[in-house]
């Protein structure tokens, strides 16, 4: 190898390994910032989750409620007890009342296409429930912004690691005294350093 030759490797290798050095710093810091939005965006789900759940068990308690009273006021009406019947009907909760109006204005007794019970009908909607489902929706979301953070931050990592394979090659190629394994070294280093910057300009900013 001649000395222009080697010059040029040993101006390449130092090139090299200085852009390396300094992408390196870039890519790990974007990982960071994806680490830390992986774990917001976990933390949020998380969160979210619990509040369904609770809001999911409060609907349940209150179809409980509104199946109990209905019950009980429909014992009441085969009894023809008609001060039981208003007693348990002025106790329905605000959110059963217009299903079950909607039902006894159906005559269900002569009807036949009227709905079995008030539960069946569009008008019973649980604002608990209606949570439930919304907050739901939401930490599926923030589960797939957690699983989409955390593909950005790998995506970096393996950046960070093809960058450091960089630096040891093109390190390499100065520390080599046959010619043509030194070339074959920084080559190898060129190719790498640019699936490198590629990853780079591909990847999803923090």
């Amino acid at each position: 190898m001649t000395p222009r030759a080697a010059r040029w490797i040993e101006v390449s290798a130092t090139v090299l390994m200085s852009f390396a050095a300094l992408a390196t710093s870039w890519a790990g810091y974007q990982a960071s910032l994806w680490n830390g939005s992986q774990l917001a965006s976990g933390d949020s789900a998380t969160a979210l989750r619990t509040t369904s759940t609770r809001n999911s068990t409060r609907a349940g308690q209150e179809r409980l409620v509104d199946l109990e009273l209905f019950t009980s006021w429909l014992s009441a009406y085969a009894r023809r007890d008609t001060v039981l019947e208003r007693f348990y009907r002025e106790r329905f909760r605000p959110e059963f009342a217009p299903a079950f109006e909607a039902w006894v204005a159906s005559r269900p007794l002569h009807n036949p296409a009227a709905a079995r019970t008030p539960f069946a009908l569009p008008e019973y909607r649980l604002a608990s429930d209606a949570d439930a489902q919304r907050l739901s929706r939401a930490a599926d979301d923030a589960s797939a912004a957690s699983r989409h953070a955390n593909m950005a931050s790998d995506s970096y990592v393996l950046t960070v690691v093809i960058l450091a394979t960089v630096m040891f090659f093109a390190g390499a190629s100065q520390r080599r005294s046959v010619s043509w394994l030194r070339l074959g070294l920084i080559v190898l280093a060129f190719v790498m350093c640019g699936a490198a910057i590629y990853r780079l300009f591909t990847s999803p900013l923090g």
